[in-house]
């Protein structure tokens, strides 16, 4: 979706809004989306929201839940353990298929989404981040030679795409983001598939620890607040 032709009040745009306060951590964990509030803050119809929550739906940042409606997405540790051994297996075996130098025409192609992701990381553009990463990963498992296992690592990665993004307000985890994507491409242009694996494999853990450490953080200050509440609470006279 180009953010340039977007009409105010039109589903593209209330997707680009929520997608971006996702992304920020404006909308946290958990966080219900009400249709009621998007329509009154955006001016877009219902079926606009509605459609818009159905495109967070299939880029994996939200879920729908039976009486709770639209939540922003979450893990359990162990699903985020989980998601990742299945994401290593996958994208460390799609880079043993790079054993040979890469064609020059896919090494500019990818090239060109690295520096654009650069220079969005950069300006932190996080929707053109967001979108530029996914292209950058999709360009390179397509190259790999095996459609089912490109496919099978989009899947997973889209089901990470919560995890993922947490990190993207990090200064510092995007500037390693954009040099561990230039090493990847060197990899490939060398044909160097074991160089690549051990890069992919730093590269896919990161987010995920720190994605791991914010959540410890927020359950560990959400029950100090909890326990101060309740501290309150019994001080308060009868």
């Amino acid at each position: 979706m180009d953010e340039s032709t977007e009409k105010s009040g039109s589903w593209e745009a209330v997707y680009r809004d929520l997608q971006r306060k996702i992304i920020s951590g404006a909308c946290r964990p958990r966080e219900r989306l009400i249709e009621d509030e998007i329509m009154a803050r955006t001016g877009a119809t219902r079926h606009g929201v509605r459609r818009a929550l159905d495109e967070l739906e299939k880029a994996g940042l939200v879920i729908r839940q039976p009486n709770k409606g639209v939540q922003v997405r979450d893990y359990s540790v162990r699903e985020v353990e989980e998601l990742y051994e299945i994401r290593e297996c996958l994208e460390t075996q799609a880079a043993q298929h790079f054993s040979t130098p890469a064609p020059r025409q896919f090494i500019a192609a990818i090239t060109e989404v690295a520096e654009k992701h650069r220079d969005a990381s950069r300006a932190m553009r996080f929707s053109e981040v967001f979108t530029l990463n996914n292209q950058f990963h999709e360009l390179l498992y397509g190259q790999a030679g095996n459609k089912r296992l490109a496919e099978a690592i989009q899947h997973y990665t889209f089901s990470t795409h919560p995890i993922r993004t947490r990190a993207f307000p990090n200064e510092e985890m995007r500037e390693v983001a954009i040099k561990e994507h230039f090493a990847m491409i060197d990899a490939v242009r060398d044909g160097d598939g074991g160089k690549l694996a051990e890069i992919i494999r730093g590269h896919i853990s990161r987010p995920k620890e720190f994605y791991l450490q914010a959540t410890n953080f927020e359950a560990s200050f959400e029950e100090d607040l909890a326990d101060e509440a309740s501290i309150k609470s019994r001080a308060q006279p009868t």
